[in-house]
């Protein structure tokens, strides 16, 4: 298998036909794009969970795991009160590290009122860089009129579809976290502090929550692995519904563009946590809640009944390709083989 996230089709071959054992109190169904799990309890709670994991030589993983998890949750609606972690270090690794992947990690919970449940490591010959796996806890409150697990790409059709956040952000801010010295070569300390604080550019769960408020039947996906190219075709794969958007509308911050040049990567199919995609029938109101929120929204394009995936560049249109491995893992692994 290629490096990376598994793909649809080696789900669907290898995972889907193992899984049979069904419950009635169970929420979700597993699929290619599901990282959030729950359960509706007898009194008509809805008890939900994310998984995440984020990888890298630098501490600051600790606190995008975080955000990972708890910006899935957040993406179906629940907010994070707890998350358990779990580090998982290469041979030689120093303690040293351990406690500011610990920090990193406590870092994001402050900032979003999140308790560390359980926090467990261990050394181990399997990994070749930190792997930090979390995984955010919350109970999902009873949204009016809330059917968007079901609603289909008919009844989509005509939706807009936004974006909150900034492309490939997340993968610019850890790259810049692992390599400042090598990009100081190129960039001057002026560009990249203000790199750094971008980091007050990253979307909340808690500002996410804001948009089903405005629209209880909203579909929001955080843009993970791959980029937003790999979330618009999950997005999309998961509604059965097809779109056409304006590539130049994709909000991109020019650090991001600049520190990509430099190791000529793809923000479009790198890493984004803490940037989300929303399909609404109800785009003023979102934007509006969004903005009243802190966090800056904008327009892509519109979806429909029809699967095609268009992407419209000036006079140019192209046709949406499945996702392609993450750009921020490529990176790490050329980085890796030079070393």
């Amino acid at each position: 298998m290629r490096t990376g996230k598994l793909t649809q089709t080696a789900w669907q071959r290898s995972v889907r036909r193992q899984l049979r054992t069904k419950r009635d109190e169970v929420i979700s169904v597993p699929s290619p794009y599901e990282n959030c799990s729950g359960i509706r309890t007898e009194n008509g709670a809805e008890f939900m969970w994310a998984d995440a994991c984020a990888a890298g030589n630098g501490a600051k993983a600790g606190f995008y795991a975080v955000l990972h998890a708890a910006g899935n949750l957040a993406a179906k609606g629940a907010g994070a009160a707890g998350v358990s972690i779990r580090v998982m270090l290469p041979e030689g690794a120093e303690e040293d590290l351990l406690r500011d992947i610990a920090g990193e990690a406590e870092r994001a919970c402050a900032g979003m009122n999140i308790q560390i449940t359980a926090f467990q490591g261990e050394v181990t010959m399997a990994e070749a860089q930190p792997v930090i796996y979390a995984c955010a806890v919350g109970v999902r409150e009873n949204i009016p009129g809330r059917d968007a697990e079901q609603q289909t790409a008919e009844s989509r059709s005509g939706a807009e579809l936004l974006m909150c956040g900034y492309a490939g952000l997340e993968g610019t801010l850890r790259i810049l976290s692992e390599s400042r010295a090598d990009l100081s070569t190129r960039f001057t300390d002026t560009f990249l502090d203000g790199a750094e604080r971008l980091e007050d550019e990253l979307v909340t769960p808690g500002q996410v929550l804001r948009v089903f408020a405005a629209d209880g039947n909203a579909a929001v996906r955080q843009i993970g692995s791959g980029g937003i190219l790999a979330a618009l075709w999950e997005l999309c794969e998961q509604k059965e519904a097809g779109f056409e958007i304006d590539m130049h509308r994709i909000a991109l911050k020019q650090e991001t563009v600049e520190i990509c040049e430099f190791y000529r990567l793809n923000p479009y199919q790198m890493t984004s946590v803490g940037s989300f995609l929303i399909l609404t029938e109800h785009a003023d109101e979102v934007l509006a809640a969004l903005e009243k929120a802190g966090a800056r929204a904008v327009r892509l394009g519109t979806a429909g009944k029809q699967n095609a995936r268009v992407i419209r560049n000036g006079e140019e249109t192209r046709y949406l390709d499945r996702p392609a491995p993450d750009e921020l893992l490529r990176w790490q692994t050329e980085r890796r083989e030079t070393c």
